[in-house]
């Protein structure tokens, strides 16, 4: 802790500094707080779930299945850090056209409706990550 003349100064430095004697962790997992998950009917949509630049995770609501919804939460909540990140990013028209922006490079929007771009590869493992924990 670094103390400065005057009153002031030292109280503005010990409120800034971490001046904890004890750190409590939570028994769950404070980042489901902070995503809103919805469940609705994705009609003809043939995805467990979608994530919009919002960061809402809109789940199928025919997924019923807790081990495969744990997987698809863990899946999506990749996609959120990456819209937070920057590292991806995507533009569409009421068309369905469009373009995602993944690490500096372009691609259609179409691969991402299909779900096969580059940035599937570190969702899929958090879902794999999921499977070892319950298996």
């Amino acid at each position: 802790m670094v103390v400065n003349k005057g009153n002031r100064g030292l109280m503005k430095s010990f409120l800034t500094t971490n001046n904890m004697a004890f750190k409590i962790t939570p028994p769950f997992d404070l980042t489901d707080m902070s995503t809103s998950i919805f469940e609705r009917d994705m009609g003809e949509d043939p995805v467990y779930a979608r994530t919009p630049k919002n960061g809402v995770i809109v789940l199928n609501k025919d997924l019923k299945d807790p081990i495969e919804k744990a997987k698809t939460i863990a899946h999506e909540k990749v996609h959120i850090g990456q819209y937070k990140s920057g590292e991806l990013d995507y533009e569409v028209n009421g068309a369905g056209k469009g373009y995602v922006d993944f690490k500096g490079k372009r691609f259609d929007y179409s691969v991402m409706q299909k779900g096969k771009g580059p940035w599937e590869k570190p969702a899929y493992a958090a879902e794999k990550k999921i499977s070892k924990k319950i298996i």
